[in-house]
């Protein structure tokens, strides 16, 4: 049974303060441990320390011993913890190790460091021949096993912020990102945290990369998606430039450009690195160029020309629409078709005159025959508004409720009161016309009027104002194109 010591009694019972420079008082057989310095159980590590400088100071050979015995103890733990690791490591197959020579040298450095707080002094001798004073100490494996979380903690802590660094990086590829998200989730659970103060909770970065692991995959999925689309067109651009038929050309170049405006609709911002918007809108301009239309080209061409391209063809672009004549009355078709071509689009057509409210069909008429000449794939809601609806209209408000993901909805209301006097009718109140973009609304126009008096009926108002409130709405409409495209 080994009996533990401090440093400082250990030798003082050996030697009287005079006798650094007397004769040596050691005694005793030389121990096992002194030809046997280092040595590792199931539960300790120990190792020897010595000092043989034998007319030095007692507290200094003291401090020499004890020196020399921890640094020969920190030796035998960095290889122990270093082997550790190593071999965990090589049994780990994710992306990107995180335990890199320089990650390896640092844990073992604070998991030493760790470690050595609790070192304790089990035994001293002095070689009587020699006066050389040995010192063995010792740490149990359950210290040295923590001292080993704690290094492994910090460092690994580290590596995981640099992941969440790089995750949250949007310049950086998107391979990279998630196979660091899958890295870092991989790697979490080896984190104690408690030996970070400053760290949060395992589930709260747990968490974190899981809520990027699937905004990520989601962009994948929308790039891999976006560039199969993509081809797709191409594909059928290069098919129709050698079709015959006029008929089919056109079905193929259409089908083209929807799925160009499709790719538009759903990045307007562009999709880096597969295209930026102006790539998008130079092909729509070659499939106008295909399709003969002049005004078309020339329209998507000028829209190329201002906007970022991955392929930069941007004087390309300046130089075909330059190229291209085409009339104001044709370019303000070619706008109007460009923006409802191929679009769902649901009209929301509703008045309220105090007695008398519901689908304010002469409204959706007029609508219907301004956009469906131009492509729009058109359908009427039936349902009346809600309360709630209805109220935000009257405070000025579009209420995104109205809206449905993936369509347009243009919407058209009259809500008021209808007047009479005798057998004459007039209504008076606040109209308001609006266009929603995935429940976002893009265009509106509110104003407050009051018809003449008829003298036909309650209903001919009605249909008149609608009339008069569609031809507002085209003129009001047709600068926002004009706007949006000078953008």
């Amino acid at each position: 049974m080994i009996n533990r010591v401090s440093f400082a009694v250990a030798l003082l019972c050996a030697f009287s303060p005079l006798s650094f420079a007397a004769q040596c008082t050691g005694s005793g057989a030389r121990p096992d441990w002194v030809d046997s310095p280092e040595s590792v159980t199931g539960e300790y590590f120990f190792a020897a320390g010595v000092s043989d400088a034998p007319r030095a100071p007692l507290a200094e050979r003291i401090a020499t011993a004890k020196q020399n015995a921890l640094k020969n103890l920190s030796e035998m733990i960095e290889v122990s913890v270093k082997n550790d690791l190593v071999l965990e490591q090589s049994s780990r197959n994710v992306a990107g190790k995180e335990l890199t020579d320089s990650n390896l040298q640092s844990i073992t450095r604070t998991s030493t460091n760790a470690s050595l707080r609790n070192v304790e002094a089990v035994a001293t001798w002095e070689d009587p021949d020699t006066c050389a004073i040995w010192l063995r100490a010792r740490v149990s494996r359950k210290h040295v096993e923590q001292g080993k979380r704690e290094g492994l903690a910090k460092t690994l802590f580290g590596v995981l912020n640099e992941q969440l660094a790089l995750v949250q990086d949007e310049n950086a590829p998107l391979n990279s990102r998630l196979s660091t998200v899958d890295a870092a989730l991989e790697m979490l659970p080896r984190i104690a945290l408690e030996f970070i103060p400053e760290a949060s909770s395992a589930d709260y970065y747990g968490q974190l990369l899981n809520r990027y692991r699937r905004e990520l995959q989601q962009a994948r999925d929308d790039l891999d998606q976006a560039k199969l689309a993509l081809n797709s067109a191409d594909v059928l651009v290069g098919k129709a430039a050698g079709q015959t038929s006029e008929i089919e050309k056109s079905r193929t170049l259409g089908t083209a450009a929807g799925a160009y405006r499709t790719l538009l609709a759903k990045h307007s911002n562009g999709l880096p690195p597969v295209f930026e918007s102006g790539d998008i809108l130079f092909k729509l301009g070659e499939v106008e160029e295909l399709r003969g239309s002049s005004c078309g080209a020339k329209s998507y061409f000028q829209q190329a020309a201002d906007s970022r391209q991955i392929n930069d063809r941007r004087d390309i672009a300046r130089k075909k629409a330059e190229a291209l004549n085409c009339s104001p009355e044709d370019m303000e078709k070619t706008l109007w078709r460009q923006y409802f071509e191929g679009r769902p689009t649901t009209l929301v057509c509703y008045y309220s005159t105090g007695a008398s409210k519901g689908t304010w069909n002469k409204a959706c008429d007029g609508l219907n025959n301004v956009i469906r000449p131009m492509g729009a794939d058109v359908v009427v809601r039936a349902q009346p508004l809600s309360a709630a609806q209805l109220r935000e209209l009257q405070q000025g408000e579009i209420p995104d409720s109205l809206g449905e993901p993936g369509h347009l909805v243009l919407g058209i209301v009259a809500l008021g009161k209808m007047k009479s006097r005798g057998s004459e009718y007039q209504f008076e109140g606040g109209m308001t016309t609006f266009v929603l973009e995935n429940r976002t609304a893009v265009f509106a126009d509110r104003f407050q009027g009051t018809t003449g008096w008829n003298p036909i009926s309650r209903q001919m108002v009605m249909d008149v104002l609608g009339i008069n409130v569609v031809k507002r709405w085209r003129d009001k409409f047709s600068k926002f194109l004009r706007h949006e495209l000078n953008q």
